[in-house]
């Protein structure tokens, strides 16, 4: 029987050895090369700035430099800084602007909508002032007049453009509700919170947990956004001793912040 270690020994079985070892090295290394062009692993693409671009406009540049738009959001309120954005322009995008991508690589953008979301409207009947102010600001809605009627302190009535709505109607995010509370009448004695320096809706908080009601809202010329303005006078002053009426009436002055 031959020795089958015997071709160990012999020059040709190191030689086709080498040989194979050479062509596994070669094909491997031409397998990566291959794969890196296919998936254009050493092409970086700069981002391109999709702000205040239309959507079509945007899907061209995209398509031009070999990438894609994916999934398109919307937003009606926009920062300061957006608000040059006109409705159905660009105001987010991810990837960001500058950043190196691949080809192919997928966009996310938000849009500025044209109209508010709708929200739910809330039952705030039988609610303090409080509770309701506390439920519309989650809802992204706003109080309006608050709107004194004989009655008990709680919420009587909402009211969504001087007409009653009833809670699940859908309105525009933002909207402002009027409500209907009662006076109450009550002998009562309470201090006079000091609201100077709150803004409206902080001193609708801070009345509505003295069991007192906003006045007059009066606002000097400077003042351009309400939301932003804050108490410069009140009327009655400030006391800690119990001089008004529980429901009575706190008139305020709204100068800009």
């Amino acid at each position: 029987m031959s020795n089958p270690f015997a071709i160990i020994g012999k020059k040709e079985f190191w030689l086709n050895l080498l040989l194979a070892v050479v062509a596994l090295v070669v094909v491997t290394i031409l397998l990566f090369k291959s794969f890196d062009f296919y998936t254009h692993h050493y092409e970086a693409i700069e981002v391109p700035d999709l702000t205040s671009l239309q959507v079509e406009d945007a899907q061209k540049l995209l398509e031009s430099k070999h990438l894609r738009l994916a999934s398109i959001d919307s937003v009606y309120e926009v920062p300061k800084e957006k608000k040059h954005v006109s409705y159905g322009g660009i105001v987010e995008q991810n990837p960001k602007p500058g950043e190196k991508v691949k080809r192919n690589r997928r966009f996310y953008v938000v849009i500025r909508s044209v109209s508010s979301p709708l929200v739910e409207m809330p039952d705030l009947i039988d609610l303090s002032l409080r509770q309701a102010i506390g439920i519309l600001e989650a809802k992204g809605l706003k109080l309006g007049k608050t709107i004194k009627k004989p009655g008990m302190p709680p919420v009587m009535k909402q009211l969504y453009k001087g007409k009653p709505i009833a809670p699940g109607t859908k309105i525009p995010k933002g909207s402002v509700i009027d409500v209907w509370i009662g006076e109450g009448g009550s002998d009562v004695k309470v201090g006079v919170p000091n609201l100077i320096g709150k803004t409206r809706s902080e001193a609708l908080m801070i009345l509505s947990t003295s069991n007192l009601n906003m006045g007059a809202e009066i606002y000097t010329e400077g003042v351009k956004d309400t939301a932003k303005a804050r108490v410069i006078r009140q009327s009655p002053s400030p006391t800690a001793e119990p001089t008004v009426n529980e429901g009575s009436d706190i008139d305020l002055w709204f100068g800009a912040q």
